[in-house]
């Protein structure tokens, strides 16, 4: 069984000032609605969870401490300051157990986590490629199976503009389709190696943070020092936001997901 950590970075302040969310909620709600719905899909798994708190209330400790996890909060003030925090707890983990670097606002699908394992546990044959040296296109690309994998679950409608387009390599597991991704937030699945082998490069992206540093990390079709980043289809979490054009993983009846886990904080007491 594959071993996860869930490093999960809380603050109830909105740097970007006053953010546009579904259905309504505040950030104190998002928080407890995204750290919950993930807890309770993580049950399932062999997983531990370390809370990242900046500043938190005395509200929010409260309903942390209601589960089995770590709580490490401290005054920082600062985005950069709390991902370089996750990201020297990460470099402490041993080096096969698969890291979650989870912001406090992506939503999940029940089954996201049993579709990323058996992904993860049979990567070797979905992702081969020949290696057939007569194949000038595998020569180039080498065995996409030996990459350093990074898993994205949302899919960004934005993805698919026409600015954003890009050529793909597309893999299919036995519950969905994967398409290579060139670009990511800093919420994202990779093993604790892989976070030491590109220390530097991640460690640059949390200054900002900066999410176009981080994907300088990532293959396009070349991949010699990079690293293979891949989402699925269709989406297995969302980011809960609204903006100007559609933010929310598409397809999905996120709206159902909200209502089922907020009923279920309110019944215990929680929300």
């Amino acid at each position: 069984m594959l071993k996860f950590q869930v490093l999960f970075r809380a603050c109830e302040k909105d740097r970007r000032g006053k953010t546009n969310r579904p259905y309504g909620l505040n950030k104190v709600q998002i928080i407890k609605l995204c750290f919950y719905n993930l807890y309770k899909i993580m049950e399932n798994h062999n997983c531990k969870f370390t809370i990242i708190g900046d500043d938190l209330s005395q509200e929010m400790l409260d309903f942390f401490e209601q589960f089995d996890v770590v709580i490490d909060n401290k005054i920082m003030n600062s985005a950069s300051k709390s991902l370089q925090k996750q990201i020297d707890l990460a470099l402490k983990i041993p080096d096969d157990e698969w890291i979650y670097m989870c912001e406090d606002d992506y939503l999940h699908v029940g089954h996201a986590f049993d579709y990323i394992s058996e992904f993860i546990i049979n990567k070797h044959k979905y992702l081969e490629t020949s290696g057939n040296k007569k194949n000038y296109i595998n020569k180039i690309i080498g065995n996409l199976n030996e990459k350093p994998l990074v898993v994205f679950p949302p899919d960004y409608p934005e993805a698919y503009f026409p600015f954003w387009k890009r050529l793909s390599f597309v893999f299919m597991s036995k519950h969905c389709h994967w398409r290579q991704v060139t670009n990511s937030t800093h919420t994202f699945l990779l093993q604790a190696k892989t976070v030491k082998q590109f220390e530097k490069q991640i460690s640059a992206s949390a200054v900002g943070p900066s999410d176009d540093k981080l994907a300088e990390s990532y293959g396009r079709i070349l991949f010699r020092n990079k690293m293979l980043c891949v989402s699925p289809i269709k989406g297995l979490s969302t980011h809960m936001t609204k903006g100007v054009t559609p933010v929310m993983t598409p397809f999905v009846d996120w709206e159902e997901v909200y209502q089922i886990n907020v009923n279920e904080l309110k019944n215990s007491g929680l929300w």
